[in-house]
């Protein structure tokens, strides 16, 4: 019935993908639940067979738009694929459909039961594993625009938090082994992580659990984990967390003692670059013309005359030169000027300050000039 409607295009393909739904609902095995079957052995193997028909006609006849089917239906049928033996071909075919639309997964869409003997922990994580390792190989697969693009970045980054969600959850299994988590932790590329807060999270929750883990599983499991992609808050608590390595301790510290440095080297107060408040910008071009700021120009217009910077005498201004060390010719012409005659005005002070005491002499001892006395009038009669 499926494949004649699907040749004449009539149904959408999402109302195809909703029909494969519910029949796979009604005619495949549940395995969110620890034991699917619950039968005897010669009935499970028959089960077993029926079961992979039946799955290999489904996933045959999923339509290939991209949304005809939920990504929680294609990763249920994957882990259905796990639990009944299907073939490479089945499982390759699932995987490669759940990558395509593994962003629009949730959490609780990956919480899958693991139906083995063999293995003590509650999920199978393989499963999530394998559907990303396939879409890392997707994308490293594009070309380098299109790998930049701003809505395949936007995917893989809600792919990281989805994933660091889902370490989260599974991090609480007591029976979890070191090498799940940081398979899973590792497959993902740096770009998918913007920000390793969850990830950090993720860590610690595990490190609660198994608080009997050597040092050098503490190392392993921190290793892909970025310090300098944490966030103030989670860098804080990092320092006081008595279950992290040494060494993690040690480059959370680093990091921020050389960010603050940072901060504190690109922070200029304006006490440090004007000993009295406001500075105006004020430069020199090569032609040696003076450039003035706004509040410069706005004396010239009102007529001062003069240009100086704010805060700063004129003195002050002969001594502060261009790097080629030359000033302006008018602005060096206006400070000779009045230094000289500032040096003038203070030499004449001091000649009459020398003049003062001298004027206190007796004025009977004063001899006016051109006048002669007696004696020397009588000696050139004599001659």
């Amino acid at each position: 019935m499926i494949l004649a409607i699907r040749s004449t295009y009539i149904l959408p393909p999402q109302l195809i993908g909703e029909a494969l739904h519910v029949y796979a609902c009604r005619w495949l095995p549940d395995t969110t639940k620890h034991n699917p079957l619950g039968s005897s052995v010669s009935q499970t193997e028959e089960l077993m067979d029926k079961y992979r028909r039946v799955l290999e006609s489904i996933v045959n006849m999923i339509p290939g738009d991209r949304g005809s089917v939920s990504v929680g239906f294609l990763l249920r049928l994957l882990s259905i694929a796990h639990y009944v033996g299907a073939s490479p071909v089945i499982k390759t075919e699932l995987i490669r459909k759940s990558s395509l639309q593994f962003e629009e997964a949730a959490v609780s869409d990956m919480l899958f039961p693991l139906h083995s003997t063999s293995e003590e922990h509650s999920y199978d994580v393989d499963l999530v594993v394998a559907v990303l390792e396939s879409l890392v190989v997707l994308w490293r697969r594009q070309s380098p625009t299109a790998a930049e693009n701003s809505q395949f970045l936007g995917s893989m980054r809600k792919v990281g938090k989805l994933v660091d969600s889902y370490l989260q959850v599974v991090a609480k299994d007591v029976n979890m082994p070191i090498s799940k988590i940081v398979s899973l932790a590792e497959a993902l590329p740096d770009i998918a992580r913007p920000e390793h807060d969850d990830l950090y999270k993720a860590i610690n929750i595990y490190l609660k659990e198994h608080a009997d883990l050597s040092k050098s599983d503490k190392k392993r499991l921190c290793r892909s984990l970025d310090c300098q992609k944490l966030s103030p808050e989670v860098r804080a608590h990092a320092v006081k967390n008595e279950r992290l390595p040494l060494r993690t301790v040690v480059q959370v510290l680093f990091f921020e003692q050389e960010r603050g440095s940072k901060e504190t080297s690109y922070k200029l107060l304006p006490s440090e670059l004007s000993p009295r408040g406001k500075q105006t910008l004020t430069t020199v071009d090569n032609e040696g013309k003076l450039k003035l700021g706004p509040d410069e120009k706005f004396g010239r217009r009102e007529g001062t005359g003069r240009t100086t910077i704010s805060g700063t005498t004129e003195k002050d201004q002969l001594k502060m030169k261009r790097s080629d060390g030359k000033l302006s010719l008018a602005l060096e012409r206006n400070l000779t000027f009045g230094e000289i005659e500032e040096v003038e005005s203070e030499k004449g002070k001091e000649i009459r300050e020398e003049v003062a005491p001298r004027s206190k002499l007796d004025p009977k001892k004063i001899i006016p000039k051109g006048s002669r006395s007696d004696h020397s009038r009588d000696k050139g009669r004599d001659r």
